[in-house]
């Protein structure tokens, strides 16, 4: 009989701290062929007077021996199971704690804790890897100043690293062939932020020069050839630290800065102190091997790492029910870099458009969770788009309430309280009011509903009605909200604020009031505005404006409303908002059997207007406008998803858009050929255009732009070379075929490009159906031990609509078994990647039939509890 989850789970409410401090910790390792020995020596305090035990975590480590004060313990003064070490009646008073150790990280696919990746060996130790490590407690309210001794084969392990600043490095006499190097932080740290790195590495040192005049060392170890893709990453660290110091004032404090690219990695990157680890993917990167937006994203992800080391490191979280406190500060610091660095409003919509396809998916779905959750098995299952991205929306939130000036005044007092120590949320809220308004009274809104943001799962609806009283000239706007009630059993009010804008219908894009704060903070609300005397007409409202809170809304505005804000709207947000509600309306109608063309005429030809105004202007905006809403944000349409009716109904919609626009687009891509290989992100903008507009004449049978596709595979930027790859990619001929193959030769050496060919393969369209999957999991180039490989092609699979969703049911059960084979090897990518589930009571009856046997599949395996977790949850 299987455990049930809730019998096994961590709660919130049971959280009980620490009865010892560990204010230092020594480690000593020795690295050997086949195993690594490490010695452990903490300095630990009682803080009750009588402590009955003391429990330390261990998985898979081998003890060798253990002492207090340099006496060794026999057996009967503590236990030992498969996860903890128990040392019954310790001192009372301070004593130092020694334990000798044994680990095998080369038989570790688990990539937690110390592991080996490409003859080098690495750690990964967020959430609860270090204790795979050493018998430690293992959890982020103990911060620890650690001082760590490597030794090694100096042929086999040249280079040794650790946190904070190099202290010591020597060849040991007594062997000539092994070396020692000594790393000391003196900040104190939780062990999740832990690193060690040991192998063959090659690095590129570049420095930065701190507004106080500190010199900073940059170093980025990489694999040998790999030196050449670095520079994009050091230029990307440099920003963040320039920023990081104009806008919030934070400087970096150690002496050196560490970077080290890793190819087994579950996460994109890890924030550990001074030593960040990152994935290959995201430091390996110039304008050849990564797209534009791929260079976006990891001049992002570096930034998010380094941002961490305040928002994070120096402060961190007392329990991981507290994740966002850390994760959704620094996704939204990150954010606002990005957005200060290139174009808010084109960040704005990026950011949304990800939380809508993925996070908005993940509220209204089986697993489903607070962003400051209540209870977890396995807390791995928590790196979930509402912890980071719904947790940034929260911050943003707080920005736009306190506004900027005061929000960065109760973000100083957050840092200055809490400097050196691990928070909770509510220290984080509480600080922000403070440094604000001095006390919570003088806060201007109900800060008791504002914290439900964080405790309550689902996403909020806001329902809208508008009544105009054209005597006053008065819009008289009603406004109620709503959440789910099967998730949230009370009656629960949010605050949520709603920035506003209206237009003169009489004056075109004259708005009449600009980007008003209204805050709904009770279920139901008016809202009363007072437009220009004499206004004949309603004007047209322009809501929730930059996104200003991540809910859902309905409204009685019409289309001809809609049209007038794609046309005319100056927010950025609120403009291309109006454009894919009129796309989800067509494709609705359409799905519905109700296809209205009479919208569907209007809208192309709103469509030949924006062309004419944005062409030139803004190329990328233009893309992105014209580019349509995200898969999972059309089946959030329908009750009964139909998946591979969506994907016909959309691909059939664009194919009229291009045969429609088809003159237009053809002119605009030849001028664009002119201006696509500035540098990045100069040019950028031209690139996203014509990628988009090659997209919608391939699909309309061009065969021109079809040559011209695979002819610039061989000579193009990654960028050029993706976007054409992505417009053959429906078509499944000959010239597809031809152009994946150009591609995977130019690029079948660079492991880190070729996951972008896996991807690509597997998400096509196939005649080979399965067996060409198969044949991509069985080839020569894949790594199983890479989630990167596995994501690219399984991950890709899943969007390989009409294979995937086939209506017999193999593509999930086909799934399900190769599921079954990660979790045995990477419990961590296996748990994730089961999500794709999820949604299998929405389908329509042959899929959901074909999706609970392939459920049933998993259960009944023998998995991990990170999957089986998932797995019960979506089934539940």
């Amino acid at each position: 009989m299987k455990e049930n989850i809730s019998t096994r789970s961590t709660k919130l409410s049971d959280y009980i701290a620490y009865p010892f401090l560990i204010p230092k910790v020594n480690l000593d390792f020795n690295i050997f062929e086949d195993e690594v020995v490490v010695q452990s020596s903490f300095c630990v305090k009682p803080k009750l007077e009588e402590p009955t035990k003391l429990i330390l975590k261990g998985v898979e480590i081998d003890l060798l021996s253990i002492s207090i004060d340099g006496r060794e313990l026999d057996s009967g003064k503590y236990s030992l199971s498969n996860q903890d070490l128990v040392i019954h009646n310790p001192p009372i008073h301070t004593f130092e704690l020694n334990i000798k150790s044994r680990i095998d990280p080369f038989k570790n696919t688990s990539l937690e804790g110390l592991y080996s990746s490409c003859g080098m060996l690495a750690t990964q130790c967020e959430a609860e890897g270090f204790r795979r490590i050493c018998f430690h407690p293992d959890r982020p309210d103990i911060l620890s100043k650690y001082t760590v001794r490597i030794e090694s084969d100096i042929n086999s392990y040249p280079i040794l690293l650790s946190n904070g600043n190099k202290k010591y490095g020597n060849k040991l006499s007594s062997n000539g062939n092994r070396h020692e190097i000594i790393w000391e932080d003196p900040f104190p740290k939780p062990s999740y932020l832990f690193a060690l790195v040991a192998g063959k590495l090659s690095s590129v040192s570049d420095k930065y020069l701190t507004k106080t005049g500190r010199s900073i060392d940059i170093k980025i170890y990489v694999e040998n050839g790999d030196e050449k893709y670095t520079k994009h990453a050091i230029d990307s660290l440099k920003k963040a630290m320039k920023w990081d110091e104009d806008v919030y004032g934070l400087e970096y404090d150690l002496d050196e800065y560490k970077i080290v690219a890793v190819r087994h990695f579950n996460m994109g990157a890890m924030e550990n102190k001074g030593l960040n680890i990152f994935n290959s993917k995201l430091v390996l990167a110039d304008s050849m091997t990564a797209t534009d937006d791929e260079l976006e994203r990891v001049e992002s992800v570096i930034a998010h790492e380094y941002f961490h080391n305040w928002t994070g490191n120096r402060i961190t979280c007392r329990d991981w029910f507290q994740l966002s406190l850390k994760e959704g500060l620094t996704v939204f610091r990150d954010q606002s870099f990005t957005a200060d660095l290139h174009s808010s409003g084109l960040k704005r919509i990026e950011d949304v458009s990800f939380l809508r396809n993925f996070q908005f998916a993940e509220d209204n779905g089986p697993t489903s969770h607070a962003v400051k959750p209540k209870e977890y098995v396995a807390i791995d299952n928590f790196y979930t788009t509402t912890i980071y991205e719904k947790g940034a929306e929260v911050i943003r939130m707080l920005e736009l309430l306190l506004g900027k000036e005061k929000f960065f005044r109760g973000i100083n007092l957050y840092i200055k309280t809490f400097d050196g120590s691990a928070a909770t949320t509510e220290d984080f809220i509480n600080s922000l009011i403070k440094g604000a308004y001095l006390e919570e009274k003088n806060c201007p809104f109900d800060l008791e509903k504002f914290l439900n943001w964080y405790y309550k799962s689902g996403t909020p609806k806001v329902l809208i009605n508008q009544s105009w009283d054209s005597k006053n000239s008065i819009l008289n706007v009603s406004f109620e909200q709503k959440i789910d009630s099967e998730k949230n059993s009370e009656n629960t009010e949010m605050v949520i604020p709603i920035l506003y804008s209206c237009y003169s219908r009489e004056k075109g894009a004259l708005p009449i009031a600009e980007d008003n704060l209204f805050i709904l903070d009770k279920n139901k609300k008016n809202l009363k505005i007072n437009t220009l005397p004499g206004e004949k007409e309603a004007p047209v409202l322009s809501l929730f404006r930059r996104f200003s809170s991540p809910v859902v809304w309905e409204s009685d505005l019409l289309i001809d409303d809609y049209l007038f804000l794609f046309l005319n709207d100056n927010d950025y947000f609120s403009r291309w908002e109006s454009g894919q509600y009129l796309m989800r309306e067509v494709l609705k109608n359409r799905l519905c059997n109700k296809a209205n063309y009479s919208l569907e005429d209007r809208f192309i030809n709103a469509i030949k207007q924006t062309i004419k105004s944005l062409e030139i202007k803004d190329p990328f905006f233009l893309a992105t406008l014209i580019t349509i809403p995200g898969f999972a944000e059309l089946e959030s349409l329908l009750k009964k998803v139909d998946p591979i009716r969506i994907y016909r109904e959309s691909i059939d919609f664009q194919v009229l858009i291009g045969n429609e626009v088809l003159q237009e687009l053809r002119i605009i891509a030849k001028n664009l050929l002119i201006n696509i290989d500035h540098q990045w992100p100069m040019g950028k903008g031209e690139r996203k255009l014509l990628g988009t507009l090659w997209f919608y004449l391939s699909l309309a049978g061009d065969r021109n732009v079809q040559r011209n596709c695979v002819e610039s595979i061989s000579h193009s930027s990654m960028t050029i070379s993706r976007a054409a790859l992505g417009a053959l990619k429906p078509l499944d001929n000959t010239l597809t075929d031809e152009a994946s193959n150009l591609f995977y030769n130019l690029w079948k050496e660079n492991p880190v490009v070729l996951d972008s060919w896996f991807a690509y393969e597997a998400s096509r369209p196939h005649k080979r159906g399965i067996d060409m999957i198969e044949k991509l999991l069985s080839h020569s180039k894949f790594d199983w031990k890479a989630p990167n490989a596995i994501r690219a092609v399984l991950g890709g699979f899943s969007k390989n609509i009409d294979l995937f969703h086939s209506l017999d049911g193999q593509g999930y059960l086909f799934m399900a078994d190769k599921l079954i084979e990660v979790d045995k090897i990477n419990p961590i990518t296996a748990s994730r990647m089961v999500k794709i589930f999820s949604k299998w009571k929405t389908y329509i009856d042959k899929n959901k039939e074909g999706m609970y046997e392939s459920l049933l599949k998993l259960n009944n395996a023998n998995l991990s509890s990170n999957t089986r977790e998932v797995v019960e949850l979506i089934l539940k």
